[in-house]
């Protein structure tokens, strides 16, 4: 294989990766939209034995949104870092 073709798939890979990730990020924030939802419908009803669970579950999926943002990266790049 060529230099070239190397650049290419790994740029293909990246390009792959950084989708995922995007789809995760999207799929997370549904979620959140939906417990956000969930707990502006048990504060009316006043409900309040359900907010604490509600809040804790949109914190966890605040936590995996902040990780999947500064954390998660290509192998590759991390193998770069280690190599340096």
């Amino acid at each position: 294989m060529s230099q070239t073709d190397n650049k290419y798939r790994s740029r293909r890979g990246k390009t792959a990766i950084w989708q995922a990730k995007l789809m995760l990020l999207i799929m997370i924030n549904l979620a959140q939209l939906w417990i956000l939802a969930a707990t502006v419908e048990a504060a009316l009803g006043r409900e309040y034995k359900q907010l604490i669970p509600l809040v804790v579950a949109s914190g966890v999926c605040w936590l995996i949104s902040l990780t999947l943002i500064f954390w998660w990266k290509p192998a590759t790049e991390q193998n770069k870092k280690i190599k340096k």
